[in-house]
């Protein structure tokens, strides 16, 4: 396994670049037989928001459940000869950059060592390490989540509610950054009236999102992606951005 959280983990097999998805309870297999349908639907997150992006979105191959037949699953899902043999690699990291890890105290149930929090000052320890250029700096990444978000917002059409930013592994070497999970979306109208259905998903997101306040440097990459994510031709889709980022920022105030 290279993560696990409340619904569900993901393992792979040595020498297999794919990624499988298990419900940790049966009952939930609905779920996650919405999510995937949702990813392979022309007008959904893969489609309209992997192409350039910063954050990558993986994408998804088949859906599989052994107690139903008939159930659907692709050819290239697993591949013949594999092997079965379990790895500890790649790793997952969790971009926390709103939280403060705190470096003692009890542990997260969900934290482990494939599973790997990292808050800036975490993440920041780490490129000081390092000699290459393979990691992206901490205000690439704060502007890719804006950017990603933005385009879930906008283009996909859906609110963001429960996604994850984490890093690993790029298929057999590199690293990459990606967008998961996306069995909790909803979709929203893209008008102003809709916004706190934004402005809730934003902060159930919490931590990984920089804080929203203006004078927070690390926010103000994230915001400039997000709007930029907009198409800058269209005065209302501008207006609308601007107006969920300061109800952002009405709403941290406020707390």
């Amino acid at each position: 396994a290279i993560g696990r959280g409340s619904f569900t983990t993901i393992s792979i097999l040595a020498g297999c670049p794919v990624a499988f998805k298990h419900v940790l309870v049966l009952q939930r297999a609905p779920e996650l037989k919405a999510e995937v349908l949702c990813s392979f639907d022309a007008y959904l997150p893969y489609h309209f928001c992997n192409t350039k992006a910063f954050f990558s979105i993986p994408r998804p191959l088949a859906y599989y459940n052994p107690d139903v037949d008939p159930t659907f699953v692709s050819p290239i899902c697993m591949p013949p000869g594999r092997s079965s043999t379990r790895t500890r690699l790649p790793l997952l990291c969790q971009l926390y950059f709103c939280k403060i890890i705190a470096t003692s105290g009890r542990p997260n149930k969900f934290f482990n060592s494939a599973n790997f929090p990292l808050d800036v000052a975490r993440y920041t320890q780490v490129l000081s390490t390092v000699t290459s250029t393979t990691l992206p700096s901490v205000k690439k990444i704060a502007t890719g989540m804006g950017e990603m978000l933005g385009r879930l917002h906008w283009w996909a059409g859906y609110d963001g509610h429960d996604i994850e930013f984490v890093m690993g592994g790029a298929s057999f070497s590199g690293i990459e950054v990606y967008v998961i999970n996306f069995n909790q979306l909803h979709s929203w109208l893209r008008e102003k009236e809709d916004i706190k259905q934004l402005v809730d998903a934003f902060f159930i997101n919490d931590p990984y999102y920089p804080r929203p306040r203006a004078i927070d440097p690390i926010y103000r990459h994230f915001r400039t992606g997000y709007i930029n994510a907009y198409p800058q031709q269209s005065k209302e889709a501008v207006d609308i951005a601007e107006a969920f980022l300061l109800a952002l920022e009405a709403e941290q105030a406020q707390r």
